[in-house]
């Protein structure tokens, strides 16, 4: 486990560039590209989160299935399948969905794939 913090400017988008013959000067830099979409910022929430450390809302369903929905209401269904293995399936806010699947090997090995 790694404790990722976020940094603390105190002078946020500043830089300084330093040309060849040694002279510098400080720039503000910021972004341009209009996006069409934001994206997900790496901060600490993010990179925590990757860890698993997150709040979540946990129940146990009458399948046997258990849903976990985090604050931002997406969700990670476990299903626990009738060969043994185990479907995780992660669906974001926009309902597009990933899911893995971990198998257990007879040799005592896991193998684990997206479906």
């Amino acid at each position: 486990m790694k404790d990722f913090l976020d940094r603390q400017p105190t002078k946020a988008g500043r830089r300084k560039l330093t040309y060849g013959d040694g002279t510098s000067e400080f720039v503000t830099v910021e972004m341009a590209d209009e996006p069409t979409r934001e994206g997900t910022p790496l901060n600490r929430e993010a990179f925590m989160a990757l860890q698993g450390f997150q709040e979540t809302k946990t129940v146990f369903n009458d399948d046997g299935s258990i849903t976990e929905t985090n604050e931002k209401g997406e969700t990670l269904v476990t299903v626990f399948d009738a060969d043994g293995s185990i479907t995780k399936t992660f669906t974001n806010v926009e309902g597009v969905s990933i899911s893995l699947k971990t198998t257990f090997q007879e040799d005592g090995s896991i193998a684990e794939s997206f479906v």
